[in-house]
């Protein structure tokens, strides 16, 4: 098969992936959406006043996203590589391109969309409930700036003035694209674990992933000791344009990585897809 872009061919993928989306992901889709009514039920019993509110509530359907980016490659194309089981895939009539684009689709694109569309809806019914939910995440939930911000306020400390003069560059546009490579380049790793490895497939990756942390965490820690000069002398005025200055580049370094990370990784799971022997 030529690696061509044919659009009958690509729906009949598409359609052919579909019809074991829900058998393959079901579990894991049960278990993530249950994890909130869990929280909600034992939160309900718990003889005190606390609350979860909206934002907070948003930040834990955001974690288990990521969750489910990490998890559904290897749920949906596990066998896709193996040397018995991945025939069928293998056979399949379609282009190494027309298999990507129908996984891509259904890793990041179809997969976070049904878990989203599912943990608002049963955030909403737990919310009419009331209870320990303070207000509806969908209120709230698409207005990215506004989370960034509680986020920002919340562990950081800022009052809104600061917020705003310390993240200035965040348009709309950007924060879109940030969240889109984000997404992307979670998926993308991990589809390329799948691809790469035979067994283990998620907690290799996450292995490496780890390591790769740690030893950059060694490196920023050994720049710091060997600067801290830097941050003795510091006064007041310094201190707060440098901090500044540091959030505006690694706001910016993190989007270029992202989408440089998306990049390759896409291309390594295709190129894998191409080359992939049976």
């Amino acid at each position: 098969m030529n690696n061509t872009l044919n659009i009958n061919r690509l729906g009949k993928v598409i359609k052919y992936d579909g019809a074991s989306f829900f058998h393959n992901l079901s579990l894991t889709l049960i278990i993530l959406w249950a994890i909130p009514v869990a929280l909600w039920l034992i939160a309900s019993l718990t003889p005190n006043d606390g609350h979860m509110e909206a934002y907070m509530r948003i930040s834990m359907i955001e974690s288990l996203t990521k969750i489910l980016l990490i998890l559904t490659p290897a749920a949906l194309y596990k066998s896709c590589n193996d040397a018995r089981k991945g025939i069928g895939y293998a056979m399949m009539p379609a282009s190494a391109l027309e298999k990507f684009i129908s996984m891509v689709f259904y890793c990041a694109i179809a997969a976070p969309i049904v878990y989203i569309a599912g943990a608002l809806a049963v955030d909403s019914i737990l919310a009419l409930f009331g209870g320990p939910y303070e207000g509806f995440a969908i209120a709230g939930y698409f207005n990215q700036y506004e989370q960034i911000r509680n986020v920002f306020e919340t562990n950081m400390m800022m009052n809104p003035e600061e917020f705003d003069k310390y993240t200035s560059m965040m348009t709309p546009a950007w924060i879109i694209f940030s969240d889109i490579f984000s997404v992307l380049m979670l998926s993308s790793i991990f589809m390329f674990g799948n691809m790469i490895f035979k067994k283990r497939k998620t907690g290799k990756m996450i292995g490496i992933i780890v390591l790769l942390i740690i030893l950059f965490l060694i490196v920023f820690v050994n720049y710091v000791t060997n600067h801290r000069t830097m941050f003795t002398y510091m006064d007041a005025d310094n201190a707060e344009e440098i901090i500044k200055r540091f959030i505006y580049i690694m706001i910016r370094v993190a989007f270029v990585v992202e989408i440089v990370i998306s990049v390759v990784m896409l291309w390594l799971t295709y190129f894998k897809i191409k080359t992939q022997k049976y």
